[in-house]
């Protein structure tokens, strides 16, 4: 007997294209539809195109005659890709159930341009689907795959009618593979009809054994005889073996028609005494509503890999039409775990995840859940699925889609969930909050070596340390603490805010940015370093956040008034202090995790004590350019000689122009001096800063051919082998 034992054959619908690969015949969309055909069928085929009947017949499939087959070359159409149907959305199933009930019509066929057995399991989710509409479904088939014992009783709650489509031209083989089928339906209780493609045989061998077949078939009551449409250019027509007629009265399918009876009905179905084994066309069933049997029986599957678990091309395909999971298609994502979830044994949907063992947290990352078979309740089940693997509780990320009608952030949030950053519209969550996902978020705001310090979350993270800093400077009496003994700095009413606009900021101070001083701090710092070195120390920022992520922090900086404000800020960290020193010559104590240092731009700012004057070796009031920097790289070889083996050395800094408006070339020679110092050159971050000011001052400076500067550079250097950083270093972990 031929068993052909069902096995879902998936297609990948739309490949990724490839460097000189032909263009692939087109496809059937992957979407139902509902149509009225010429005859009046209401067709809803669940599978369209013909994989296996056209793999038994490839010279135009069954009998060499298959209209759809037909149909589908004249289209373009790849007919051996048989292609699952499927609703898209909600509100494409309302459009298609509406479109059904104006047909006015009491059942609908399955089976017309592909054989609904390719998948019973989606034929039938489909009939349960549209089981409200209360319409008889006509399957009608060849059985090429048989359905399981559970599927038949399905079928008869539904109150299928059944098509079992043979022929006298049918193979022994085939017709004994049918007829076995027909008997396990009629067995099981289904309405079961024999479909009989019927012929007017000539006198042949083959032509008499076909018409011996066909007369014991006509026997099989009930039957439908339908007469085979069949041009005078077939090649049995021409042996002589089918005999056909000109028939003008035959609809659907061509007017050469082989009739074996005169009676046999050649019309619209309307008027069809057949109805395709309907009672009188009129609809029955057992119950009237859903019965136990059409309840889902829903798995979720556990594979290590989604390469080599045999759903490779499920996936795929289900990830390129949803098309926001779609990364999901690519053989680099399909090296991770998933969870399958299986809707009675067909495949439904999926999770992909990693656990990540290096950083220690458990990622989440593509997930869909066909249409046909989503819930709230079923994709918050395939999540808990995900979770329940998470066996070490790692910390769990995920990221949110707001597109998506299954990742959102609420059932996430429901499942321990917190948003930790909001960015281009997606929702980055976090089962925990703590140093780990705050390095996520500071990566996903930097990213590239150039830093935009105008963003929203930035500016939301640099308002908070501002407020914290504010709080423990006014615990302390400490006036205006972020800017604390920098007023006029930048030299007062000349300053360059006032110049431009007219009036000045804070005095027309500048001040470090401590989302800055985070980043490099969280990013830079060894898994065992504790130490930071700050050489002319300046403001408070980078001190402040040492502090508060638990380093010990020192720094040497010549105005006493500035040691002072910054100790009374940071009083309430025990490790952190600020030594009145000339930076310049300063040995600190013992070896280093982490340097760093903001020296002032030359003679752009002026500092001074308490008595109102800079302090004797205040390297921005020397003499001329070559003393400033002198001073500064004599401090920064002494912090150098102090920094611990594979550990970085970081100068956030800038170029000023001399008197004759040309820049000294300072970052460069920055540069070339650590490096020289025998340190690598491993980052040059731009960090950018605010355009409103320096936009205004372009209408005046571009006449002199001068673009204004709205950046500072941050030069990483990395003192070792960076070989080896990654074990050094804390692991980052996924940041998408």
């Amino acid at each position: 007997m031929l068993r052909v034992q069902e096995e879902e054959v998936n297609q990948t619908l739309f490949a990724l294209p490839e460097v000189q690969t032909p263009i692939r015949p087109k496809v059937y969309g992957p979407w139902l539809t509902v149509d009225l055909n010429r005859k009046g069928v209401l067709d809803i085929d669940t599978v369209k195109g013909c994989t296996d009947g056209m793999a038994a017949y490839p010279d135009g499939g069954c009998y060499g005659e298959c209209y759809a087959a037909r149909t589908a070359k004249r289209f373009g159409i790849d007919f051996t890709m048989s292609v699952k149907r499927h609703f898209h959305t909600q509100w494409h199933k309302s459009t298609l159930t509406r479109i059904m009930g104006d047909s006015k019509l009491s059942w609908y066929r399955v089976g017309t341009a592909g054989d609904p057995s390719y998948s019973w399991a989606h034929t039938i989710s489909t009939i349960r689907r549209l089981w409200f509409m209360e319409m008889t479904p006509v399957v009608v088939t060849k059985c090429w795959r048989e359905p399981t014992d559970e599927q038949i009783d399905k079928l008869c709650e539904a109150g299928v009618v059944v098509n079992i489509s043979v022929s006298g031209m049918d193979t022994d083989l085939e017709l004994q593979h049918r007829l076995t089928q027909r008997e396990r339906f009629i067995q099981a209780g289904l309405r079961t009809v024999t479909r009989i493609v019927t012929c007017a045989f000539g006198s042949s061998e083959w032509a008499r054994g076909c018409a011996e077949k066909q007369a014991y078939l006509m026997s099989l009551v009930p039957v439908i005889d339908n007469p085979l449409r069949a041009p005078l250019t077939n090649w049995r027509v021409l042996e002589g073996d089918i005999i056909v007629e000109r028939r003008l009265d035959s609809i659907g399918g061509g007017k050469t028609v082989s009739l074996c009876s005169n009676s046999a009905y050649l019309g619209k179905c309307e008027d069809c005494p057949d109805q395709c084994g309907l009672e009188g066309g009129i609809m029955t069933r057992k119950t009237e509503t859903a019965p136990a049997l059409w309840e889902d029986k829903v798995a979720f599957v556990y594979v290590p890999s989604v390469i080599g678990s045999g759903y490779e091309e499920d996936v795929a395909e289900l990830a390129l039409e949803d098309g926001i999971a779609h990364r999901a298609a690519r053989k680099n994502m399909q090296i991770h775990s998933a969870i399958i979830c299986l809707v009675n044994d067909d495949f439904a949907g999926f999770f992909t995840f990693q656990k990540n063992d290096e950083a220690e947290e458990f990622c989440l990352l593509q997930s869909v859940i066909h249409p046909d078979h989503f819930s709230d309740e079923r994709y918050r089940a395939m999540a808990e699925a995900v979770l329940a693997k998470n066996t070490d509780n790692y910390p769990a990320i995920m990221t949110t889609d707001p597109k998506s009608k299954f990742e959102t952030p609420a059932l996430f949030e429901s499942l321990g969930f917190k948003t930790y950053l909001k960015r281009s519209g997606f929702c980055y969550m976090s089962t925990v909050d703590d140093t780990r996902t705050r390095r996520k978020l500071l990566g996903q705001i930097t990213m590239v070596n150039c830093w935009p310090t105008t963003g929203a979350d930035w500016l939301r993270i640099k308002r908070e340390w501002k407020k914290e800093i504010n709080a423990a400077g006014e615990r302390r009496g400490i006036q205006n603490p972020s800017y604390a003994t920098r007023e006029g700095c930048w030299q007062g009413e000349a300053g360059f805010a006032n110049v431009v606009t007219g009036h000045h900021h804070n005095h027309n101070a500048s001040v470090l940015d401590p989302v800055a001083c985070e980043i490099i701090m969280q990013y830079l710092m060894p898994i065992e370093g504790r130490r930071v070195y700050n050489p002319f120390g300046g403001g408070v920022q980078f001190g402040f956040v040492a502090g508060s992520l638990g380093y010990e922090y020192l720094a040497s900086e010549i105005r006493q008034n500035q040691c002072d404000a910054n100790n009374a800020i940071c009083s309430n960290f025990k490790n952190v202090k600020w030594v009145q020193a000339d930076s310049s010559t300063y040995e600190p104590e013992g070896m280093f995790d982490l340097v760093f240092a903001c020296p002032p731009y030359y003679k752009v700012e002026k500092y001074t004590d308490y008595d109102g004057e800079p302090p004797a070796g205040e390297i921005n009031h020397m003499g001329n350019y070559q003393e400033f920097r002198d001073a500064l790289f004599s401090g920064y070889e002494v912090a150098v000689e102090h920094l611990n083996d594979n550990c970085f050395f970081v100068v956030m800094t800038g170029d000023s122009r001399d008197s004759n408006g040309s820049y000294r070339c300072h970052e460069a020679e920055t540069e070339i001096f650590l490096r020289d110092k025998g340190l690598n050159i491993y980052n040059k971050i731009v960090y950018l800063e605010s355009t409103f000011t320096r936009l205004a001052q372009a209408k005046k400076t571009l006449h002199f051919r001068k673009w204004p500067k709205c950046e500072q550079k941050i030069i990483m250097c990395y003192k070792g082998d960076s070989k080896k950083i990654q074990s050094l270093y804390p692991r980052i972990g996924r940041l998408s």
